[in-house]
C-alpha cells in the first residue's frame, strides 16, 4: 500500500510544494530504493539479533514518518521522510517472510505465504482508490496520515501478537559475521536456484507494468478501459496463489514452481502469437497477462519460502536477498525494456519478459532435478 497509495498525490504535490514532476517522481523511486537496499541490511542483522525487533522497529518507522510526512513543508523534507518509510517496510517486509519461514514447516509455509501474496495482490488495487479518494477530500495529507495510521496498527498488533520467532541467533555482531552469512547462502545452490525464480518472474511482472500501458494506447484503449483490462493481471494472480494454496503445494514445491513458470512461458508465446499473426485487441492482450499473473501465483510464494528454507539458520539473510533482488530485477527490468524501446513497440518489451521467464524455467527445472534425484 505504501507504494501505491501515493500514486494519485503526486500532482497535487508538485503543485502544493512547488515541485518538479522528477522530483515528486523521486517520492517513487527512493522509496523503492530503501525498499531493497533497507532488506540487504536488516536481514543478516536479523539473523544475528532476532526478528521481532526488526519487525516492530519497521512498522514504528513507518507510523513515526507518515505522520511527521503529513506535516512536511518541502519536497526535501518530505523526500527524506519516504526514505525512513521505505526503511520501515523493508524491516517488515523481509521480517515477515522470515517469521513465516521460522514458525511453520516447509510446506506449511508455502501455503501461508500464499495466503499473504493473494492479499497483496488485492491491496494496490484498493490503494489506488482509496489515494484518490483521500486527495480528493482531505489533500495528500490524508495519505501521509493513512500511512502513518497504517504503521501504528502494525506496531500494535505485531507488538501483542508476534512474539521472537527466531531460537537459534548467532550472538557474533560483526560485519565479518554478515557477509560471512551472505557468502553462505549465496554459495547453496538451491538458494540461488529459487532466488533467480523469483527475480526473474517478479522483474519479469513489474517490466509489464512498465509497458503494457503503452500497448493498450496504441490500440486505442482509454485510460479507463485500460485500468479494467489489466485488473485481469493481479486478479490472475489472485486465483494462481488461491490454487497454490489449497491444490498445488502438495503436489511438491519444486514441481508446482515448474509448472508455474512453464505457464509464463506460455503466457508470453500467445502475447507474441497475438501479435504477429492475428488483429491485436483489448481482450488478446488481456488474456495472456491474466495467465502470466495466474502463473505467477505458482511462482513467487513457493519460490520465495524454498529459497529461505534453503538458507538453514541464515533465513534473515535469505529474506533480505531475495527481498532486495526482485526490487532490483523489477526496477531494472523494466528501465531497460523501455531505454530499447518497449514504449513505442510492446513487441519489444514481451519478447524480454520472454527472455526473463525462459531464464527462470530454466532454473525452475534444475530445481525439479535436483529435488527428484
Amino acid at each position: 500500500m505504501g507504494i501505491t497509495v501515493v500514486t494519485p498525490a503526486l500532482p497535487v504535490i508538485a503543485q502544493d510544494l512547488s515541485a518538479s514532476s522528477q522530483a515528486v517522481q523521486q517520492l517513487l523511486t527512493l522509496y523503492l530504493a530503501m525498499l531493497a537496499l533497507g532488506q540487504l541490511v536488516i536481514g543478516p542483522l536479523s539473523d544475528i539479533i532476532g526478528r521481532r525487533p526488526f519487525f516492530l522497529a519497521g512498522a514504528a518507522l513507518i507510523g513515526i514518518f507518515g505522520f511527521a510526512a503529513s506535516h512536511a513543508g518541502s519536497i526535501e523534507s518530505l523526500l527524506l521522510y519516504r526514505c525512513l518509510q521505505g526503511i520501515g517496510a523493508a524491516a517488515s517486509l523481509s521480517m515477515g517472510r522470515a517469521i513465516i519461514h521460522d514458525h511453520f514447516d516447509r510446506m506449511n509455509a508455502s501455503k501461508a505465504m500464499a495466503s499473504v501474496q493473494t492479499i497483496q495482490a488485492v491491496m494496490p488495487l484498493f490503494a489506488l482508490t482509496i489515494g484518490g479518494t483521500l486527495v480528493f477530500h482531505l489533500g495528500w495529507q490524508g495519505i501521509m496520515g493513512l500511512i502513518s495510521a497504517s504503521g501504528l496498527v502494525l506496531f500494535s498488533l505485531s507488538l501483542i501478537l508476534i512474539p521472537e520467532t527466531h531460537s537459534e541467533r548467532d550472538n557474533s555482531l560483526s560485519l565479518r559475521a554478515i557477509w560471512q552469512s551472505y557468502g553462505e547462502v549465496l554459495s547453496r545452490p538451491v538458494f540461488c536456484g529459487f532466488m533467480l525464480v523469483s527475480a526473474f518472474q517478479v522483474g519479469a511482472f513489474f517490466a509489464l507494468n512498465a509497458f503494457i500501458p503503452y500497448a493498450y494506447d496504441a490500440h486505442g484503449v482509454s485510460p479507463l478501459a485500460f485500468g479494467l483490462w489489466f485488473a485481469l493481471t493481479p486478479g490472475g494472480y489472485l486465483i494462481g496463489n488461491l490454487c497454490n494454496r489449497f491444490f498445488m503445494i502438495e503436489r511438491g514445491l519444486e514441481r508446482t514452481v515448474l509448472i508455474g513458470c512453464s505457464l509464463s512461458v506460455l503466457s508470453l508465446l500467445l502475447l507474441w502469437g497475438f501479435y504477429d499473426y492475428a488483429s491485436v485487441s483489448a481482450i488478446a492482450i488481456a488474456l495472456p497477462c491474466m495467465l502470466f499473473g495466474f502463473a505467477n501465483g505458482f511462482t513467487v510464494a513457493n519460490a520465495t519460502i524454498g529459497g529461505i528454507a534453503a538458507a538453514g539458520r541464515h533465513a534473515g539473510t535469505a529474506s533480505g536477498l531475495i527481498g532486495a533482488m526482485t526490487m532490483i530485477m523489477g526496477g531494472v527490468g523494466g528501465a531497460i525494456l523501455i531505454g530499447i524501446g518497449a514504449a513505442h513497440t510492446p513487441l519489444v518489451g514481451v519478447i524480454g519478459m520472454l527472455v526473463m521467464v525462459c531464464l527462470s524455467a530454466c532454473a525452475s527445472l534444475a530445481l525439479y532435478r535436483n529435488a527428484s534425484a
